[in-house]
């Protein structure tokens, strides 16, 4: 009788384990779940920029309720994004860029986890550049005062870059929510192709509101 007492309790425990790592490893598969879940549709939501509703005036406007409502539920509220933080800094240059930069297109190319925990996708992004964003972005070549400047001017106009980029995503466990989101797109590599020179390139970005890894200053 005493086995068999002995034997139930060892079963009884062994069951109590199997229950606590299942429940481990659901909530595991939760998280990753999760943050896999909110990069796709981050980049669903986003591939076209920031979507506007209404135009209030020349300097307000009306962003879309679902991209707002995802970036207030899957992101924390002190989100770190690239050299900024909070939501609002992520709609403010989502909000620029897509203003300044004509047929803007963001595509997830792949996601994979990386050794630190962080998900990490490759993404191509595509943006025209027109006489809008020259005043925008680059207004120093807006002027017809240097003949130089106007010629770089004229090789960018109508001009469809393609960039290769990152986007780092982090979760936290705590607030199951994104903790911080670190995005990068090379536009060193297509400016150089299409001016031909570094000094051309230098010329360019001299007073530039957008850097060389896209983003916005």
């Amino acid at each position: 009788m005493l086995i068999i007492e002995a034997e139930a309790k060892i079963l009884r425990q062994q069951i109590k384990n199997l229950k606590q790592r299942r429940s481990s490893l659901s909530a595991v598969d939760s998280t990753e779940q999760n943050i896999w879940n909110v990069a796709v549709e981050y980049f669903k939501l986003f591939r076209y920029g920031l979507r506007v509703e209404r135009e209030v005036s020349a300097n307000t406007t009306i962003n879309s309720s679902i991209q707002l409502s995802f970036l207030r539920t899957s992101m924390s509220p002190d989100v770190v994004f690239n050299t900024q933080q909070g939501i609002n800094a992520m709609i403010t240059s989502w909000r620029y860029i897509t203003y300044a930069f004509q047929a803007l297109e963001m595509e997830l190319e792949s996601l994979v986890r990386s050794v630190d925990g962080s998900l990490v996708a490759t993404t191509r992004t595509s943006v025209s550049i027109s006489e809008h964003t020259l005043c925008n972005v680059f207004p120093h070549l807006c002027g017809d005062g240097d003949a130089d400047l106007n010629r770089l001017a004229g090789k960018l106009v109508g001009h469809r870059f393609h960039m290769c980029g990152v986007t780092r995503f982090e979760w936290n466990a705590a607030s199951r929510r994104i903790s911080t989101v670190i995005s990068q797109a090379g536009m060193l590599a297509p400016m150089l192709r299409l001016l031909g020179g570094l000094e051309d390139v230098s010329r360019v970005y001299q007073k530039s509101r957008m850097s060389l890894d896209f983003q916005w200053s």
